[in-house]
This record gives C-alpha cells, structure tokens and sequence, in this order.
C-alpha cells in the first residue's frame, strides 16, 4: 500500500476520483466514457444498452478526504467525516436534466472503500442549499455514523449533539446508488 505522502505526490486527486468512479460504473454495467475537456461540468458520459435502447447519462465526479473525527461534539456521532465548498447554484443550470448526476467519491487516507454516492442532480442541489454557510459559499459536511456504520448523513448545522432532522439528512439511500441511474 502507497504511504500517505506518495499518494499525496501521485497527482491531482480529482483524476484519480474519476479513475474510481469509471472503473465503478463500469462494475455496475455502464461503459463511461471520460470528456477530454470538463465541459458543462460534464467529466463522463455513460452509455448503456438495454435489449435494442440505448441510454446515455452525463455525470460530474466530485472527490471528498474522508478525515477521522477527533473533534469532542463530533467524536460520539460520526467516525469519519468530509467536507468542501461548493457556490449555492453551482448546479442550477441543469435541475431540469434527468440525465445528469453527482457522482461524489469519499476515501480516506487509509483507502478507497466503495464510499460512492449517486446523486441526481435536483436531489443535490435541494441539499447544497440547506448547507452550512462558510464565507458566502456552502460547506458541505458528509458524516458516516460511529453507532451505525450504514448511515450517512449530510450535515445542514454546524455543531450540535444528537443526528435530527434539523442538523442532518440522511443520504445512506445514495451510497453505491446505480439504480438511479436507471
């Protein structure tokens, strides 16, 4: 295994992301090709027959450091945690576009662990906007559950004690979500 400070000289992280994301959608029986320029937010077109239709789907491929929680508040509800920053209508453009979707890749130093989450692209812009605001920008906080390993959740506080409907929702459904692409 790469230690910490080869994978940190490997390259650009987004590129090794969407390398992961192709090989999973590949598994998932899609055949993607990638874009040689990231245009429209496109990074790869899906394309995929069932019987004599075809079906394409274009996909943006967003990469997330899953960093341990070490922080007190946060260290009873969540192990692992990511974040970064996206502009509130980064995906405004496309929300009448049923054929286009958030592909959003998490690992964590340790390595990739299929954390691979399908958003369609009006799902993620409902939840882009309920983010925490950092800046004038939305910091978006994906968080697996220390009690139950099979929840996820994006975070919509800042600080607080307990997972509710008002600091968190719940995304484990989008978690290795192919059928949504469907």
């Amino acid at each position: 295994m790469a230690t910490r400070e080869q994978r940190h000289r490997a390259g650009h992280y987004e590129i090794l992301v969407e390398t992961l994301a192709k090989f999973e959608f590949f598994e998932a029986g899609w055949n993607p090709y990638q874009r040689y320029l990231d245009v429209d937010k496109v990074d790869f077109i899906l394309r995929r027959r069932d019987g004599v239709q075809l079906k394409y789907r274009e996909v943006q491929v967003k990469y997330g450091k899953l960093y341990d929680c070490t922080r007190p508040w946060e260290k009873p509800l969540f192990d692992v945690t990511s974040w970064r920053f996206f502009n509130e209508g980064e995906f405004a453009r496309f929300l009448a576009r049923r054929d286009f979707f958030i592909a959003y890749v998490l690992a964590h130093d340790s390595g990739y662990k299929g954390d691979i989450f399908i958003f369609p692209v009006k799902q993620f812009h409902d939840l882009l906007i309920k983010a925490v605001v950092a800046g004038g920008r939305r910091r978006v906080y994906l968080s697996r559950s220390v009690a139950d390993q099979s929840r996820w959740y994006f975070r919509i506080a800042s600080r607080f004690d307990a997972i509710s409907k008002d600091t968190c929702v719940d995304i484990s459904q989008y978690r290795r979500n192919f059928a949504v692409l469907q």
